[in-house]
């Protein structure tokens, strides 16, 4: 008698664990390529390149990895020199992993170097995300061109937005947030994917 009890309880025990494990993959990301902003929010002449997009090693050699997926797309001018941008986005498999990589990239992106002035934020320059969990943004001129960045995390997902450039006539401080706006824009596909 004591044995179909037993059984009955594993089968029940695990029916409840397998409701659970459902129940905790049912996040749907959107294609990540669909998180990429176009040149559209650029001044007129600029360009987007192609996605390119990677998926991290799963070897077993190659250490533990928390990225799911990772993509990037450059921009540039048609005028040629004067300007280039990128931006790329990895999504992890939690919020605390893309917390610590935000921390991560902050450091990277807005290091101070022996080639570069003190990151500042122009005047020029306002935005304020109302979506992302976390954010920075700033400049600085690096051997005469001026760089700019903008790294945030918006749930799982981190993005880096990187753009150099020393010819005014082809991008301008001012130009920047409505990029900025269109990047929150599009991780709001993201976001609204986690509710």
């Amino acid at each position: 008698m004591r044995k179909p009890l037993l059984l009955m309880v594993l089968l029940v025990w695990l029916g409840i664990c397998g409701c659970c494990a459902r129940s905790q993959l049912t996040a749907e990301y959107p294609p990540i390529d669909q998180l990429l902003i176009d040149e559209s929010p650029f001044p007129e002449g600029w360009v987007a390149t192609e996605p390119s997009w990677e998926h991290p090693p799963r070897a077993p050699w190659s250490g533990p990895t928390r990225m799911v997926e990772y993509i990037d797309r450059g921009f540039y001018t048609r005028s040629g020199g004067g300007a280039a941008a990128g931006m790329s986005i990895r999504r992890f498999d939690s919020s605390q992993a893309a917390a610590d990589e935000y921390e991560h990239r902050v450091d990277v992106a807005f290091r101070e170097t022996e080639w570069n002035t003190s990151w500042t934020i122009p005047v020029e320059l306002t935005f304020e995300s109302t979506i992302a969990d976390q954010y920075q943004y700033g400049c600085s001129e690096v051997l005469g061109q001026v760089r700019c960045g903008y790294v945030a995390q918006y749930g799982v997902y981190v993005l880096d937005f990187v753009i150099h450039f020393y010819d005014t006539n082809v991008i301008t401080y001012t130009d920047l947030p409505p990029v900025f706006q269109a990047i929150d824009e599009r991780m709001m596909l993201a976001l609204d994917s986690e509710q």
